[in-house]
């Protein structure tokens, strides 16, 4: 098990924590938290509630669709849906998505459009495949990792160093706290903020930053602030705090054994 770390997966809604170095807040970071919930990307809590039509894991749909995260309420993904397969694009290739709310794209059956961007008025980005096996024990190739997110996404990206923040432009080396103990490239949300600085979600901080939980910081004029990772015995953190080990003694996987965040020692 993590040390002090929930284990949960990143989600935008009801999604409970134990104590934790994520940050707790599903509001942005100049808003005031609702409820305690570990969060990836602002979410949209009007009206009754998502309903999903499919499980993104089973892949349920009739002949000739897929099972994709789409955007219920208008805002961000928060379920699932069947649509039609409309492209042949294989995992890797790049794509064309149609929004959040249609949640169509150019990609085949086994993939979903991924980190998009706005190219000359279309929205492209990679195809991406879904994760098979369950939520329990997601299955990926080697090299990536099950990104279960928003209660509706599961998707296999790579899996990342955050000490070396090894992921292609635009993306960050986040942890999303998942099942499989990975850190994984995750598009940025934008806000880039600076390490000791007020964050509300996992993508917020400039990379090689985690939005850790405000009791784990010496200041901190917020809910959650950023707070740097470290290499074990080769740090230098800043006052108040020390490189603490990110996992628990002997449970941290060979790639991530020299892992460690600038938090309080002991807290």
């Amino acid at each position: 098990m993590l040390a002090s770390l929930a284990t949960a997966p990143a989600c935008l809604s009801d999604v409970p924590n134990d104590d934790t170095f994520v940050a707790e807040d599903e509001t942005s970071a100049d808003e005031a938290p609702e409820e305690e919930t570990e969060t990836f990307i602002p979410s949209d809590d009007e009206g009754d509630g998502p309903i999903s039509t499919c499980d993104p894991f089973e892949q349920g749909c009739p002949d000739g669709e897929k099972c994709v995260p789409y955007a219920s309420t208008g805002g961000n993904w928060d379920a699932n849906k069947c649509v039609p397969v409309l492209g042949d694009g294989a995992p890797g290739d790049e794509c064309t998505w149609d929004g959040a709310v249609e949640a169509t794209d150019s990609c085949d059956a086994s993939s979903h459009c991924w980190e998009v961007a706005e190219v000359d008025g279309m929205l492209v980005g990679t195809c991406t495949s879904f994760c098979e096996g369950s939520p329990d024990d997601p299955q990926c190739n080697q090299g990536t990792s099950c990104l279960i997110a928003n209660t509706s996404i599961n998707l296999c990206v790579p899996s990342c160093d955050p000490l070396l923040q090894d992921c292609q432009e635009g993306q960050g080396c986040y942890w999303a706290a998942n099942g499989d103990q990975q850190f994984q490239c995750i598009f940025h949300s934008g806000s880039e903020i600076a390490t000791g600085e007020a964050c509300g979600f996992i993508n917020d901080c400039q990379p090689s930053n985690l939005c850790a939980d405000a009791s784990l910081l010496p200041a901190c004029d917020g809910s959650s602030c950023c707070a740097s990772y470290c290499e074990l015995g080769n740090a230098d953190c800043g006052e108040g705090t020390e490189c603490v080990p990110f996992f628990e003694d002997n449970t941290a996987p060979p790639e991530y054994v020299d892992v460690g965040v600038c938090i309080i020692p002991g807290a």
